[in-house]
């Protein structure tokens, strides 16, 4: 049986390109995670950026960083999203889940900072109606959700925080659209959130550090994408200037 060549999709990145089979499978959901600062939101700058200069549109939800603090730190990489915001071509959806005190006991709110948008009770629906009314609006094909967190601290226990997020996915399941969702991972070993997602996407790239003579490396692992042919052997990257620089030859010290 001849196995199906899929369409992929370029990360941004070339050395991660070349770890992946070619780039990202076009269409799937793709989950970075990792510690705090180890470069996921780098990662999906690339993702947007390299769609951008090829022409195709993006969709960018965070809820837990302004839209100004966003444009700042993509502009100290030297990205300079405001063209395309300025566009249409780029949307930025930025804002917080917020805890109200009502008569009855709370309710959680999205409240997002754009101007045209109202505090709103939240629902997984909701949210994922308003990603994709935005993304059908400019014809996005790379849809990106920096942080699960707080979708996944809504849920009261692993079986409803598996149903949200699978929910949420699903409602923003699209064959033209491929998403990226970055997900950070509790220092504290055993956290029952860890390994939830994995399941979930199907793609997953683990972002770490290595401690090694006397200073950390940063590290990444590819360690899913279905039914697509990829490495999974650990490699050295570096953020600098310009970004993230996977070297998908280097061999990681013992």
């Amino acid at each position: 049986m001849l196995e199906v060549e899929k369409e992929r999709i370029s990360s941004g990145v070339e050395g991660l390109d070349k770890l992946l089979g070619g780039g990202y499978v076009s269409g799937r959901s793709i989950l970075l995670a990792g510690g705090p600062g180890t470069g996921k939101s780098i990662l999906t700058w690339h993702f947007i950026f390299q769609g951008l200069e090829n022409g195709e549109n993006a969709i960018l939800l965070s809820l837990d960083q302004k839209t100004e603090m966003i444009i700042e730190d993509m502009k100290s990489f030297g990205w300079d999203p405001e063209p395309a915001l300025n566009e249409n071509r780029l949307i930025i959806l930025s804002g917080d889940l917020r805890l109200i005190p009502r008569e009855s006991g709370f309710e959680y709110i999205i409240a997002f900072d754009h101007p045209m948008l109202r505090e709103q009770p939240f629902t997984v629906q909701r949210l994922a109606d308003l990603v994709r009314r935005k993304a059908g609006e400019n014809k996005a094909k790379r849809l990106i959700i920096d942080g699960l967190g707080p979708l996944i601290e809504l849920g009261t226990n692993r079986f409803e925080m598996r149903q949200m997020v699978y929910g949420f996915l699903r409602e923003l399941s699209a064959k033209d659209a491929t998403v990226l969702i970055t997900h950070e991972l509790r220092t504290m070993s055993g956290t029952q959130n860890d390994e939830m997602p994995y399941f979930i996407c199907d793609g997953v790239i683990r972002l770490g550090t290595l401690y090694t003579a006397g200073d950390y490396i940063r590290t990444l692992r590819v360690i899913k994408l279905r039914g697509a042919n990829h490495s999974m052997r650990p490699v050295m990257f570096k953020i600098n200037d310009s970004g993230i620089i996977v070297f998908p030859d280097a061999r990681l010290p013992d």
